[in-house]
């Protein structure tokens, strides 16, 4: 077994022991949470980089369904370019698996007097933790390849997190991560019956796209960073209504098109946008908990249905496990860096 793929394997196991610690009582201490700014609720913003950016997409979406403002970030442009729009009134959410990355440091060092930070980390002891005012541990255990755990367990930390804000019990949030720890164990356990008739689909194309809409955003992003890391593809992450202006030009027999369509607000236009590349010729993978598809050029993919928009506990570990298998057949060491480390100290 590859390092990869132990650590995909890792997953349920880490999302279980992170549902058992966060559905206790005061693991997220609501007066130390108030008490981070003088008015509640607060405008929240998430920042990080890679994977614990993405990961703050289906927090943001449950905020902002509760009225509360939310805002993602990447680190390195809030600390360069935005970093006025942090104010007393701002709960800052810093994710970071390390804690020490460059654009994080950098941006310890920048912030203003009054802001105070909460902290998302796999590590206690970074300067991350030294700086913040709350910490919440990601619970991710050791990681040595591309990120997998720390991704799936900062969703659902930040799920935790913005159930927190909203005020609202985490009873059906720890309900739907069981259902994903299930669901995942599920996927793994059937490793070589699932995944390989996914690699013939997807064999080696020079290009990838991958769409969704909503909290599902997360995935796609999370997904194309999986792709280039591991499978060295030009995999391009994008708003599925941003495909219809412009983009849906280049279609062509040999990309590939990976749409995550589940049922929600934007789901029907999802799978509409799925028929549509399939007719003018592109192969599309499609991640979807709707009833059968029959369609022509288009591999359908069931997933378990999950609320909240914690699909991508789920939808990731597909593409993860894709991923894997492909570098394979690449003559590719699944999940080594050649040309990044896994703690990125340079801007």
């Amino acid at each position: 077994m590859t390092e990869l793929l132990e650590e995909i394997s890792q997953q349920p196991a880490a999302l279980a022991g992170l549902r058992k610690y966060y559905s206790s009582p005061g693991a997220i201490p609501a007066k130390a949470l108030r008490r981070l700014v003088p008015h509640w609720p607060p405008t929240v913003v998430f920042t990080g980089m890679g994977s614990s950016l993405f990961a703050a997409y289906p927090a943001q979406a449950y905020l902002t369904a509760q009225g509360v403002r939310a805002l993602v970030w990447e680190t390195a442009e809030l600390v360069h370019h935005h970093l006025k729009i942090l104010r007393p009134d701002t709960l800052l959410v810093v994710v970071s698996q390390s804690g020490e990355t460059a654009e994080v440091l950098r941006l310890l060092e920048k912030l203003p007097p009054k802001t105070r930070v909460l902290a998302v980390t796999n590590v206690e002891a970074s300067p991350l933790v030294k700086k913040a005012a709350l910490l919440l541990p990601m619970m991710a255990g050791g990681q040595v390849a591309v990120s997998t755990k720390s991704y799936t367990c900062s969703v659902a930390v930040l799920m935790y997190l913005a159930f927190a804000i909203a005020g609202t019990p985490p009873r059906s949030l720890t309900q739907q991560v069981l259902r994903a720890v299930e669901a995942g164990e599920n996927i793994l356990e059937r490793h070589e019956v699932l995944i390989p008739p996914l690699v013939e689909f997807f064999d080696q194309p020079p290009y990838v796209s991958l769409m969704a809409r909503g909290a599902d955003l997360s995935t796609v992003f999370q997904g194309a960073l999986m792709l280039k890391e591991v499978v060295r593809l030009a995999a391009e992450p994008t708003s599925a209504a941003q495909f219809r202006h412009g983009p849906i030009e280049i279609i062509k027999p040999s990309h590939r098109y990976i749409l995550i369509a589940r049922q929600g607000r934007t789901g029907k236009l999802l799978l509409k946008l799925a028929r549509d590349i399939s007719q003018l010729g592109g192969r599309v993978l499609l991640f979807s908990d709707f009833p059968a598809q029959d369609l022509t050029n288009v591999r359908v993919v069931p997933v378990e249905p999950l609320r909240l928009g914690l699909g991508t506990l789920v939808d990731s570990i597909y593409i993860q496990l894709l991923a894997h298998d492909v570098a394979l057949r690449a003559g590719l060491v699944p999940g080594k860096f050649e040309n990044a480390e896994n703690v990125t100290r340079e801007e």
